[in-house]
């Protein structure tokens, strides 16, 4: 158990420096990507597979109902990030999960955001251990789900965690989560399901840094808002020309020229596959 804690609290530690040594709009636009993946582990773990950035347009109503798809005629403008065909449809989760999974984003970032918003309820009282490992006791003590995790990401936090971006559990591979509700030492697999999931988010941030990099090569002027508009992408996992015009106090017409212009550079893609009413996402 030791040798597992320490692994974990180093795959920890290494997010954490990571992410205090990333700009402003990095450590945003982390936050806002691992909530949707958090919320997509979930939604896997209970045997539906959809891709986060899928919750990502949902969430921004990009995306018509998930009952819609089960027609079998609407899924590309449904789920534009997955593959269309029958086994897709036959996996599809109904709205209400959907409604769950974001919920569970929103709360997730929250956590990660606020640093004086707290979950319902009281924590238990110290007993002595790191507070990693407190953290799992708890979350295996109360039941392996949603409201348990966002407790012990809580109790963490207030032990010694910085909580930014978050204590991640869901985005790890879901063969190790499966793992740890069956284990017969649920602790040590849920410290291994932390892990990855710590190896992920430093995997999103590095892709983050990576397009910041590449936007240092774009050029700009003093009149240009082409810089501001990548880091507006980084920021949110979605953009559309509406929402980036009103962020910058620009016109939706001019938004959609940038945006044109990261494209053709690119940095981003449309993500719905829609000639209107369209997102686009980072490369």
């Amino acid at each position: 158990m030791l040798y597992n804690l320490l692994l974990t609290q180093d795959a920890i530690a290494r997010l954490e420096a990571s992410v205090e040594a990333a700009s402003p709009e990095i450590r945003a636009g982390l936050r806002s990507r691992m909530s949707y993946r958090e919320a997509a582990g979930w939604l896997a773990h209970h045997g539906f597979w959809i891709h986060p950035l899928d919750l990502a347009l949902r969430d921004m109503q990009l995306t018509g109902a998930y009952a819609a798809a089960t027609l079998g005629t609407r899924l590309p403008s449904v789920l534009p990030a997955t593959t269309a065909g029958r086994a897709a449809i036959e996996a599809l989760p109904n709205d209400r999960d959907v409604a769950t999974a974001l919920r569970i984003a929103q709360r997730w970032r929250r956590l990660a955001e606020l640093p004086s918003w707290t979950p319902e309820g009281e924590l238990p009282e110290p007993d002595g251990d790191p507070p990693l490992l407190s953290a799992v006791r708890l979350l295996v003590a109360e039941g392996i789900n949603t409201d348990a995790h966002l407790r012990a990401a809580w109790l963490w936090r207030a032990r010694g965690g910085t909580g930014n971006p978050g204590l991640p559990l869901w985005s790890a591979p879901i063969q190790h989560l499966t793992r740890a509700s069956l284990a017969a030492e649920p602790e040590r697999a849920l410290l291994g399901c932390i892990a990855e999931a710590a190896l992920a988010a430093r995997r999103e941030l590095a892709r983050l840094t990576a397009a910041a990099a590449r936007g240092q090569a774009l050029p700009a002027t003093a009149r240009s808002h082409l810089p501001d508009a990548l880091a507006a992408a980084i920021r949110a996992p979605v953009i559309t020309a509406g929402t980036l015009g009103r962020e910058l106090g620009i016109t939706s017409r001019a938004a959609a020229g940038l945006i044109a212009r990261l494209t053709a550079a690119g940095l981003l893609r449309e993500a719905t596959g829609r000639k209107a009413w369209r997102g686009f996402v980072l490369v």
